[in-house]
């Protein structure tokens, strides 16, 4: 089926949706990560359902029978994650009303500040009231993930979704190996970036950017959004080239994983990662990968360190090279000339003989 059917799904209230919630899929590929409401939007949302207004749409996939039967799962999200999580959160006692809450259909109820079960207890019809609220639940059915990727990225147009939510929702063979990149060990285990808005997903798709362009034209490219949605638009449907690309990029990520340790420190700036992947990448072309070590970047921060207090009362004795990587480190860091120009100095430190792409 190469298009797309709509239509408003029945028995949609909170608690029934609440009860059904192991048959629903709340992070297919294309959505954005779970919880990033603040505590005062969940508030005002259950505010919104206990007063009785209208609420946004919700749209679910409905999976064929067959899919059903081998997984169990009814539904997956395509919009409205965060009010379910909200809603849901709200049932279990995760947090409570907000405590200027005010029942407009009886200022006099004091309800401010209680919990779901303290409704419960106090006020029994509220809570009845609260769980037959009607969710406006629609129901999509398709066949084609890169159509329901594409309603999900069009509902979003009007919400501020960041670059790497935005490039997650286009679907796609290079979409994907983005993904499987950013559930490597390395991802997994080894850096201390937060996942938070699929960050991960973002040094992913920078890391098979700088491998792309290296073996399609020697050089390096910038690493920022435009060029990033360029490659995932080129590579939207060229399996055989995606698949090489991420064999190569793990053999690399590979060796990275043995030096790094777990929840590295050294791998906290989002600005370095494409550095030290080319760092291991040239180490390995050249035969040296023995030279890089965890001991060795830390002796390289550490002289970072030293030179920038030298500075502050000796300038003229400092190291012009590693001030500037300094500087470089703080501004531009997805420049390709920023890139190539670390590189070398951190290649040099190390003592590899290739220190340029």
């Amino acid at each position: 089926m190469s298009y797309i059917e709509t239509s408003s799904l029945k028995n949609t209230t909170t608690m029934l949706i609440f009860a059904e919630r192991d048959e629903i899929k709340l992070d297919p590929p294309y959505q954005r990560m779970g919880d990033v409401w603040t505590h005062e939007k969940k508030q005002l949302l259950i505010d919104s359902i206990l007063n009785d207004y209208d609420i946004p749409k919700i749209y679910f996939h409905i999976y064929d029978r067959e899919t059903v039967s081998e997984k169990g799962i009814k539904y997956s999200v395509i919009d409205g994650r965060q009010r379910l999580e909200t809603i849901w959160q709200f049932i279990e006692g995760k947090y409570n009303l907000s405590s200027d809450f005010e029942y407009q259909r009886d200022p006099g109820l004091k309800l401010a500040g209680l919990g779901y079960e303290d409704i419960a207890k106090e006020f029994p019809r509220i809570r009845i009231q609260f769980d037959s609220f009607v969710l406006p639940i629609v129901g999509v059915t398709t066949d084609d993930e890169f159509l329901i990727e594409d309603m999900f990225s069009r509902l979003n147009e009007a919400v501020p979704l960041n670059a790497a939510e935005k490039r997650n929702a286009m679907g796609g063979v290079a979409v994907k190996v983005i993904r499987d990149i950013s559930h490597h060990d390395y991802f997994e285990n080894k850096i201390i970036i937060a996942n938070k808005r699929y960050q991960h997903l973002e040094v992913s798709s920078r890391i098979l950017l700088s491998e792309n362009s290296i073996q399609e034209s020697n050089k390096l490219v910038d690493t920022k959004k435009v060029y990033l949605d360029k490659f995932v638009q080129d590579n939207f449907d060229n399996d055989q080239k995606m698949d090489n690309l991420k064999n190569d990029v793990e053999v690399v990520l590979n060796e990275m994983s043995k030096v790094f340790s777990e929840s590295d420190e050294l791998l906290r700036a989002q600005g370095n990662m494409v550095l030290y992947y080319l760092l291991f990448r040239n180490a390995m072309q050249s035969s040296e990968i023995d030279k890089v070590s965890r001991r060795k970047l830390l002796q390289f921060r550490d002289e970072l360190t030293t030179n920038r207090k030298i500075a502050e009362n000796d300038y003229a004795n400092s190291k012009f090279e590693l001030l500037e990587f300094d500087r470089l480190s703080q501004q531009g860091t997805n420049d390709a000339s920023n890139i190539r120009e670390r590189l070398r100095v951190l290649s040099e430190f190390i003592g590899l003989s290739k220190t340029e792409i």
